[in-house]
């Protein structure tokens, strides 16, 4: 991506503690005043409006390498595709949950926790998945190849967050037969599905399954995209590219 590598210092690797993304939240059966619901949904907006100027340098980025070839370029594109992806994710699952908390009609919060939990079921099956024989194709499976261009810390972190995902994606049935009916519109069932009875706090519980599971893996890309900016100065320093 186009930036200035001359005024730009190495990023030091974190030691994120990605265990406690995965830990299991309980609901508690609280329902948010009108004076939360407001403040959550600011709250929501100024994310969103910080997530969307992410996405839109991400986008830009590619864009800028797309016709660079090498090894070097070939690993930032697939990182910052998955950070694409993550970032997306989690923006959707921002956007949906506010229109969750803010409906005033009873209709309309039960088609919003229905679409809330078809984000949730395609948002992990992309991401990580269910099958292990399609497990290659997914954004993580992806990026498993390119691990042995990391540094052993890198490659620590990837692999202690494969484990946390792969316990992840056998936790639940993931909505399956929600995400089911609500895509395909089967009528019958999606009306039975709907009547079930709305706990909020259990709603944004579980968005929180995925939400968290993409926070730790965007916690995981910041560092090997550290490692990708290290490299460049690197290679700016030596002479082997220019700004």
């Amino acid at each position: 991506m186009s930036t200035d590598l001359k005024g730009l210092h190495y990023s030091p690797i974190i030691h994120y503690d990605y265990p406690r993304r995965f830990e299991e939240i309980q609901y508690n059966g609280e329902t948010l005043s009108p004076a939360e619901r407001e403040r959550y949904a600011l709250f929501i907006d100024q994310r969103v409006e910080e997530g969307v100027f992410g996405l839109k340098l991400m986008h830009d980025g590619l864009a800028e390498i797309k016709d660079l070839h090498g090894e070097f370029y070939d690993i930032q594109r697939a990182v910052v595709s998955l950070m694409l992806f993550v970032d997306t994710t989690m923006t959707e699952i921002l956007v949906f949950s506010k229109y969750f908390i803010l409906a005033d009609k009873d209709y309309d919060r039960r088609v919003m926790r229905g679409k809330l939990k078809v984000v949730l079921n395609e948002g992990f099956k992309k991401l990580y998945g269910f099958n292990e024989k399609k497990r290659d194709l997914t954004e993580w499976g992806q990026l498993a190849p390119l691990m042995k261009h990391f540094p052993p810390e890198i490659r620590r972190q990837h692999k202690i967050m494969t484990i946390l995902l792969n316990n992840q994606a056998s936790t639940s049935s993931w909505w399956k037969k929600e995400r089911d009916l609500e895509t395909h519109l089967d009528a019958a069932k999606m009306f039975v599905s709907r009547s079930e009875e709305i706990i909020e706090s259990k709603v944004m519980m579980e968005s929180l399954k995925l939400y968290n599971a993409l926070l730790a893996v965007n916690e995981f890309l910041s560092n090997a995209n550290a490692c990708l900016l290290n490299t460049a100065i690197d290679k700016y320093r030596r002479g082997e590219i220019a700004e």
